[in-house]
Parts: C-alpha cells; sequence; structure tokens
C-alpha cells in the first residue's frame, strides 16, 4: 500500500477521481470472510469476458490500497470497464465518501475479526451508515446470514439474497456465537436447521423477521475435492475444497 498512502498524502481526494476511468459498473465486496476468495472470482468471471479490470488484487483493502491500486493502473487516455474492490468493512463508508458503487456484496458478518472494532453492532451500525450514502446500489448478500440479511432488507437499498435451502452438513447450535437475536425485535431467533455458525435457517418467532428465500439458490450440494451444486439450472463444479466456499462462489 505504499504508493497509495503516498499519493492520499499528497492528495487526500485522490479516489474522488478514479471514477471516471470505469466504463460501466464499479463492484464492491465486505463482509467478515470470504472477500478476498470472492472479489478474486468476480473480477476472473469479467476478465474472462474480456472486460478490462481493476481489481485490488492482493488485498489491500483499506483506503491506502484501494489508492494503490488506482494510482497503479490508471492512464491519463486507458478506461476499464469494471471496477472489483474487496474493503473491509469499516473502510468502506469511508471510500464511499470519494466513489460509490453500483453493486455491493456482502459475505458475512462473524466475530473472528471484529475484535478491532469492538462488538458487532459497532461494525453493523457502520455498515448500515454505509448503505444510506449509496441509496441506489443493489446489494448482493448471503441470505443465510441473519445479521448480513437483516442490513439489506433494512437498507431501503434494492437487493438479491443467495444461500442454501437445505442442510448439507451437520452443526450443532451451540455454535452459534453471533446472530442469537433478532435484530429488529430482540426475540431469540429460531433455527429450522443450520449450515454453521449462525448460518442456516433462521425466522423471529415474535415479529416475523425471516431468512429470505433465495434469489440464488444452491440446490443438491456435494462436498469433497471439488465443490459442486446446481444454481438456475446449471451445474458448477469448482476446485475448492470447505462447504463456506458454496456460498463465495454463489456471490458472484
Amino acid at each position: 500500500s505504499f504508493v497509495g498512502m503516498v499519493v492520499l498524502k499528497i492528495c487526500p481526494d485522490f479516489l474522488k477521481h478514479c471514477s471516471k476511468y470505469i466504463k460501466k459498473r464499479i463492484v464492491t465486496i465486505t463482509g467478515t470472510n470470504g472477500k478476498s476468495t470472492t472479489s478474486g472470482l468476480i473480477a476472473h468471471i469479467l476478465e474472462t469476458a474480456n472486460q478490462k479490470v481493476v481489481h485490488n488484487l492482493k488485498g489491500a483493502n483499506m483506503l491506502t490500497g484501494v489508492a494503490n491500486v488506482f494510482a497503479l493502473s490508471v492512464e491519463p487516455f486507458k478506461r476499464f470497464d469494471y471496477a472489483v474492490i474487496e474493503s473491509d468493512e469499516a473502510y468502506l463508508t469511508k471510500l464511499y465518501d470519494y466513489m460509490k458503487s453500483d453493486y455491493l456484496v456482502v459475505t458475512n458478518l462473524f466475530r473472528d475479526q471484529l475484535d478491532r472494532y469492538g462488538e458487532i453492532d459497532i461494525t453493523m451500525n457502520i455498515l448500515e451508515e454505509m448503505m444510506r450514502k449509496v441509496p441506489k446500489m443493489q446489494i448482493i448478500v448471503n441470505g443465510d446470514d441473519a445479521l448480513s440479511a437483516y442490513l439489506a432488507m433494512d437498507s431501503g437499498n434494492p437487493y438479491v439474497t443467495y444461500g442454501i435451502s437445505k442442510p448439507v452438513i451437520k452443526s450443532a447450535a451451540n455454535e452459534i456465537r453471533e446472530g442469537r437475536f433478532c435484530k429488529r425485535c430482540g426475540e431469540k431467533l429460531e433455527y429450522r436447521f443450520y449450515h454453521y455458525s449462525q448460518l442456516g435457517d433462521y425466522y423471529c418467532p415474535k415479529c416475523g423477521f425471516a431468512r429470505p428465500k433465495p434469489d440464488f439458490d444452491a440446490e443438491d450440494v456435494k462436498v469433497g475435492d471439488q465443490l459442486s451444486f446446481c444454481v438456475e439450472g446449471k451445474h458448477i463444479v469448482a476446485n475448492y475444497k470447505g462447504f463456506y466456499n458454496v456460498h463465495n462462489i454463489l456471490a458472484d
């Protein structure tokens, strides 16, 4: 991020001038886990379709890292079709002060990296503020995560969801660390099943908040040396291990 640090020192609003180098869309990706995998897949798909993409490939996802990739990529007469920007949760709202996004992918919200910001409610408040800054931005959200889905559903932004509607692996309820309680009314959430951690088929018995029916629903999920599943009539096979990568691939 060194070049980005220097650029922002010289020109603090440098990122405000970068959107003009993007001809089509700006896509941002945030969440606790899966940002780098998901953003890398999105960039790869676009590049395979012969689109010119600027992407913070190395995962430097604070303002200096985003400034770094633009400073090293843009030229006076060079234009890109897409920007694919992975961003740390807390820095995304700062990024939107300079650069508006057309799409935001939210992968999940877990505690394992939230010690930097305190309680998860603090991070959710930051993300709520961020979404209000770009009211027309479409959100692509992991509907299996009650926290991420709540943010999208209550944001006022247009949104679509992805998820897995049938249990694939056994996961005990005592694994839950976040999302135990409904963010709308405070009642304890009930679950029909869990995927892992707080991800699963949840509903609030008091106010009716519940897992949305996914717009993109993975079916016939197989895990092992390769992942495979069907979505919208297409059979997807990926050389990835780890059930969580089904969600990362679905986001793309």
